[in-house]
């Protein structure tokens, strides 16, 4: 049987209109070398952004840049990036509380450890306040118990000692809360690693703990335009950081790794 003409054009173009709808192939990432090629998630401001945008630099590779991991995890499963680059305990976090759909690269981590450090302005005496109380609670295992808390359980928010006190000086402690298990928020107010850490420095302190939550990209000039009196948000220690910023001695530390779909 032939077909009519008219009815063959109108099949055709039904046809290329449908492979136009189709999704565009997602690069497969396995590998480091995989992402030179892939369009790859990280937080604006982070340490991962800048090590990103280093590797990727000349490659047909993309960093696309979020305002937190919440949001790079929700690119990722709306296929929109093809991989996303994060410290280990997020991107652990995510892989078990989402093992359903992502997956982490256990073998091929692209950074090596960094330390974590509490930030502050240059010369502020309170770095060496803040020095002596996380001396003491690594001493006792108080830092310790907290890490360990939330790597290992996840807890739902529950209630964290402010050391709230009409008599009591505030602790302004700045943060970027959509960073698990370091620093979240629900309905319940702050908790996380930081938010938890940052209570017991203010109790050893004498200090009532007040918490300011800004993107991440944006604690930096937070601190410096006075706003704040330091970060606690899991902030790696560089050169470039420490050209305008003090930090503490390091209270935990962790590599970048890459989360990919299953």
């Amino acid at each position: 049987m032939r077909l009519n003409r008219k009815f063959v054009l109108v099949l055709v173009a039904v046809a290329i209109l449908s492979v136009a709808a189709l999704p565009a192939m997602a690069a497969r990432v396995e590998t480091m070398n995989d992402l030179m090629s892939a369009k790859v998630g990280v937080q604006a401001g982070s340490v991962s952004e800048r090590i990103i945008k280093i590797l990727l630099e000349g490659s047909d590779g993309e960093a696309v840049s979020f305002e937190n991991v919440y949001d790079i995890v929700k690119a990722l499963k709306a296929h929109l990036i093809d991989a996303a680059v994060m410290d280990k305990t997020p991107a652990r976090y995510f892989a078990i509380t989402e093992r359903e759909s992502l997956r982490l690269l256990a073998n091929e981590p692209v950074s090596k450890n960094l330390p974590y450090a509490i930030a502050f302005r240059k010369g502020d005496a309170l770095r060496e306040k803040v020095n002596k109380a996380l001396a003491e609670l690594k001493a006792d295992g108080t830092r310790n118990k907290i890490i360990a808390k939330y790597i290992v359980g996840y807890p739902e928010p529950g209630e964290i000692d402010f050391n709230q006190n009409d008599n009591y000086e505030k602790l302004w402690v700045g943060c970027a809360a959509g960073f698990p298990p370091y620093e979240m928020r629900s309905r319940h107010g702050f908790y996380g690693i930081d938010i938890e850490l940052s209570a017991a420095i203010a109790k050893k302190l004498g200090m009532e703990l007040v918490i300011a939550d800004y993107r991440f990209e944006d604690l930096a000039e937070a601190l410096l335009d006075g706003k704040i009196d330091m970060i606690c948000s899991a902030v790696s220690v560089n050169e470039e950081r420490k050209e305008f910023l003090d930090f503490s001695e390091p209270y935990d530390s962790d590599q970048q790794f890459i989360v990919v779909l299953k």
